[in-house]
């Protein structure tokens, strides 16, 4: 991120990794329509931070890189020990807003899901112990309840892909920022996507509420609550599969990241993939512990 003074104002410029293949059509396309999608929130009421551009193309390409400029915004996330309830009602407020505002944005593609296999993720627990990768130990004692998340994860989003919404993708409190009068500034598009509202809407109630640290249930009922006051619907039937999909997909990053972590060139990889195999072993046995309970709260509020 860069901080740009110019003449006519101050902005942020984003310069995006370059092992993004800015050389395919369809990683530009798919970018620049993120941006498209938060622009067009922004026209529903929605806070969003969408970037400059000149006739709908928002990616600017200098020498094979990728940029994005922003207007500037003083805003910050909200650290997550600083989490009030005020702000867990705005978040789920936001949601249901974007959930029932329904837009559509031709240009945005699907994203593919490729879920892990139970053969490749038994094949990644195996070389994590040969290579002592940390808590590998713990992964070839819990392999069998591992494999069954894995086994439930495909099921699970074929459910769930029976209805379907464009929203944010990845509403948790980093990418939620806050101005000086409170209000919030949602920022970081690029996963934007089509997904389930009542997927999206428990993933983030979870992270709000500290699944990935110290979980508390209070800001998760809170979000709840304050989506279906706020008109959003959650549906019933769905929260099953709801469940299995976010263990799931919380599985299949931790086997991305054992993989990370079991490699022998790049040392880089190799510590950030350790320190997400923590982060996503600790979500996925809060989770584990957590699941009946969270359950039975969802289907409170759930119609």
């Amino acid at each position: 991120m860069w901080r740009l003074e110019t003449e006519n104002g101050r902005y942020a410029v984003k310069q995006l990794a370059e092992d993004m293949d800015m050389g395919d059509a369809e990683t530009v396309a798919q970018i620049n329509a993120t941006e498209v999608t938060a622009r067009e929130f922004s026209g529903h009421g929605v806070p969003a931070l969408y970037s400059l551009s000149l006739d709908r193309q928002h990616l600017q390409l200098l020498d094979g890189v990728g940029y994005l400029v922003y207007p500037w915004t003083n805003a910050k996330a909200c650290h997550r020990n600083g989490i009030e309830e005020r702000h867990a009602v705005i978040v789920a407020s936001t949601l249901a807003h974007m959930h029932r505002s329904d837009i559509d944005i031709p240009e945005l593609r699907d994203v593919p899901t490729f879920p892990v296999t139970v053969e490749r993720a038994t094949e990644l627990v195996q070389m994590a112990r040969q290579r002592n990768v940390r808590y590998s130990d713990i992964l070839e004692d819990r392999l069998d309840d591992l494999l069954q998340v894995v086994e439930l994860h495909a099921p699970a989003l074929e459910r769930l892909a029976s209805h379907q919404v464009i929203s944010h993708g990845d509403l948790d409190h980093k990418n939620v920022r806050w101005d000086e009068a409170g209000e919030p500034v949602l920022i970081d598009w690029e996963s934007a996507r089509r997904l389930n509202p009542t997927y999206e809407l428990l993933l983030e109630a979870l992270d709000w509420g500290g699944i990935t640290a110290n979980f508390d249930a209070r800001p998760f009922t809170t979000i709840l609550q304050a989506y279906v006051d706020a008109g959003g619907v959650i549906n019933k039937d769905l929260i099953p599969a709801v469940s299995d999909a976010i263990q799931g997909a919380w599985a299949s990053w931790l086997l991305y990241n054992v993989g990370r972590a079991i490699g022998l060139k790049d040392t880089h990889q190799r510590a950030i993939g350790s320190g997400q195999v923590d982060l996503a072993l600790s979500a996925l046995l809060r989770m584990e512990k957590q699941k009946d309970k969270l359950t039975a709260i969802a289907l409170q509020y759930a119609s």
